[in-house]
């Protein structure tokens, strides 16, 4: 079997009303990926959402000119040529994000080729992956977030998250985290700063809800600075997690040295695909440090998640219901669980 095409493209998504505050103009850009192959068989990845036009044009130029010819089986071999041709130097961003994508379709080949859903390639430790809701969307009032806080709660989901660091008053993230705690009683609540905080700041907001009992605190801090996150960690023990965008192994592998974080959160669509999502995992069960979903993508990551030993829970955030949307089908969830479908390959396909 040979790889005969490729085919990217960068969509631009309508948000819902819930992701009209969330990140600005890229909020729900997303790129698509299909590889075709000379048996008829074809996968299918995708990544998001920053450069996006970079993506594309390296995915439909280079990347398509190195891997057409090529085995998509042997998906370590096309990873070291494409890593010594295209990134000699180790570099991040564009590259590592379409590397994401083409990973992604790679294994959604293997899958189909053998019949078998990838997260049995992988290893097959469970059937399905526990989900929390990110439903604490910054344009909410008070009252709306409590409310979908709530209703993801009904839904079955195992806990919630919220978004801080947004631009209220660091008082006004403390009141609505109270507010949404009392109305949740025990259920899971965890915090997401998309490293909007400073470490002076990220130690306020941590000490005004430190009785709040937070599951985790997610990217607290800017750049996701590994210093800045000992520091924090130090302070609070509100155990803090990070790594959804991240790209670099190294970047992981100095975190768990470091001994920043309490859960380490890698994501398929972004860290270099499947492949790379699992070698994290083995080093974070080797530092045992539990692994959790997040940045979305959550079709990408249930392969992995319920594949390997070390998997955790996924993250259904609220600002990806339009990209949810573009899927012809995707993992069902049922009663606060995703499920793994015994679709060959990834279990997920895109709309035209």
């Amino acid at each position: 079997m040979r790889i005969t095409a490729l085919s990217a493209a960068a969509e631009h998504l309508k948000p819902a009303r819930a992701a009209d505050a969330y990140a600005g103009r890229e909020s729900l850009s997303f790129v698509r990926l299909r590889v075709q192959t000379d048996q008829g068989l074809f996968g299918e990845g995708l990544t998001g959402r920053f450069l996006s036009a970079q993506v594309v044009a390296l995915l439909n130029g280079e990347v398509a000119q190195a891997v057409t010819g090529q085995d998509p089986m042997a998906h370590e071999a096309l990873r070291g040529m494409l890593l010594k041709r295209l990134n000699p130097r180790g570099a991040t961003g564009p590259f590592v994000a379409a590397l994401s994508a083409l990973d992604l379709a790679l294994w959604d080949i293997k899958g189909k080729a053998l019949g078998l859903p990838v997260a049995r390639l992988i290893g097959g430790a469970r059937d399905s992956v526990p989900a929390y809701a990110t439903a604490g969307m910054p344009a909410f009032t008070e009252a709306e977030l409590v409310g979908a806080c709530e209703a993801a709660l009904t839904e079955g989901f195992v806990g919630v998250k919220l978004l801080v660091g947004t631009g209220r008053p660091i008082t006004e993230d403390a009141a609505r985290i109270r507010a949404v705690r009392r109305a949740i009683g025990d259920a899971p609540l965890m915090l997401d700063a998309n490293c909007g905080f400073t470490v002076a700041e990220a130690k306020r907001l941590a000490a005004l809800v430190a009785d709040c009992d937070i599951a985790f605190f997610e990217e607290p801090v800017r750049d996701n600075d590994i210093a800045a996150l000992v520091e924090l960690r130090r302070s609070t023990p509100i155990p803090l997690a990070s790594g959804q965008m991240m790209q670099s192994p190294s970047w992981f592998r100095d975190v768990l040295a470091a001994g920043a974080l309490d859960i380490l959160q890698p994501n398929a669509a972004f860290c270099g695909g499947i492949t790379s999502m699992l070698r994290i995992m083995a080093m974070a069960e080797a530092h045992g440090v539990p692994v959790t979903g997040a940045g979305g993508f959550e079709a990408a990551n249930l392969p992995a998640m319920a594949g390997h030993a070390h998997g955790g829970m996924l993250e259904v955030h609220g600002a990806h219901a339009a990209l949810r949307d573009r899927f012809a089908h995707h993992p069902h969830a049922e009663r606060g669980r995703i499920l793994v479908a015994e679709t060959p390959g990834l279990g997920f396909g895109l709309k035209p």
